[in-house]
């Protein structure tokens, strides 16, 4: 189910207000002294929300001024939402920026959990305490504690009801769906490297990981001629002049010195084209204990590519868009 997050003001806001927070005396008493007020930054696009979530069944009794306004640099404000469902913040950039390239980086501290952030846009804030799910729906970030059904409403699953409300559908527009940052980052197991560039992010498992740019966009690669190629192995050139790139991937328990090399593979989505050629071989560094597999690959075109890697039996799949 989608929740649409632009539909068009048909009433006055106040009369809006009115209306969602006549449905309960919960905003009365101290929860009515820290109502949203009017004049805040976020007022308009948190009433569209609040109308919006009504339309999918919640109750919204009480939509207040939240702590979290400024967790992200050039964020537009937050508030709190309590609901028959539950209660939860709700962050807001102004449009049409979005959180699509935040990631979260959750870490257990004995009975807490401590959240940072990476990505754009930028937070040095950290958060403390129970644990915590978060949605993201384009300027939207949900944050949902892990007892929030807890004295506003039923116990309930309230993280996956929203979630559910507010999934958005692919957007068939794009011409090319490149792999996007996962909401929650993945980082890699100790004690193999876990800090990298702000432009890029891990993907994958323990099982098998590589980074990627969080663009998804490969632009500049090297085109790789004849020239080029009369000084390679016949086994480790392709046919024609095509676009190079190196690709590193892990694989925990990786052992360079015995374990076979990845294999990686790749087709073009968005027309007819040769596959990628490939070969991949052992890597590592001067510490043993952050072994890597290597591959160099060459495209045959520009374009919208899903490559896989394929490393005994565990595959590991996303897609680029390659440019000049």
């Amino acid at each position: 189910m989608k929740l649409c997050l632009a539909l068009p003001v048909v009433l006055l806001i106040a009369s809006t207000q009115s209306s969602l927070l006549a449905q309960s005396s919960d905003c009365t008493g101290k929860a009515g002294q820290a109502q949203l007020s009017s004049i805040d930054p976020v007022y308009v696009d948190a009433m569209d929300l609040a109308r919006n979530l009504v339309d999918h069944g919640f109750i919204v009794n009480c939509v207040q001024a939240s702590k979290w306004g400024n967790l992200f640099v050039g964020q537009e404000g937050a508030a709190l939402y309590l609901t028959d469902q539950g209660g939860f913040d709700v962050l807001f950039l102004p449009k049409p920026e979005t959180f699509d390239a935040v990631q979260v980086v959750e870490q257990r501290q004995g009975n807490l959990y401590v959240y940072s952030f990476r990505g754009t846009p930028n937070s040095s804030g950290r958060l403390e305490g129970q644990k915590i799910y978060f949605i993201r729906s384009a300027n939207l970030l949900f944050l949902v504690s892990s007892d929030a059904g807890n004295g506003y409403g039923p116990k309930r699953d309230l993280a996956a009801i929203l979630e559910s409300a507010v999934s958005r559908s692919p957007n068939s527009s794009d011409s090319c769906p490149v792999t996007k940052p996962p909401l929650m980052a993945f980082i890699p197991p100790s004690p193999y490297p876990a800090e990298q560039a702000a432009s890029s992010f891990w993907f994958g498992t323990e099982k098998l990981w590589t980074n990627l740019l969080m663009d998804g966009t490969w632009k500049g690669l090297p085109v790789w001629t004849a020239a080029d190629q009369a000084a390679e192995d016949d086994s480790y050139r392709p046919t024609g002049p095509a676009f190079r790139n190196k690709l590193v991937w892990w694989h925990e328990g990786y052992d360079w010195r015995t374990d076979d090399p990845i294999t990686v593979t790749g087709k073009r989505l968005d027309t007819p084209a040769p596959p990628l050629y490939g070969r991949a071989n052992n890597g590592w560094t001067n510490d043993s204990h952050h072994p890597f597999m290597v591959a160099g690959i060459f495209l045959p075109t520009l374009g919208c590519w899903q490559i896989t890697g394929d490393y005994k039996g565990d595959r590991l799949s996303f897609i680029v868009l390659v440019r000049e």
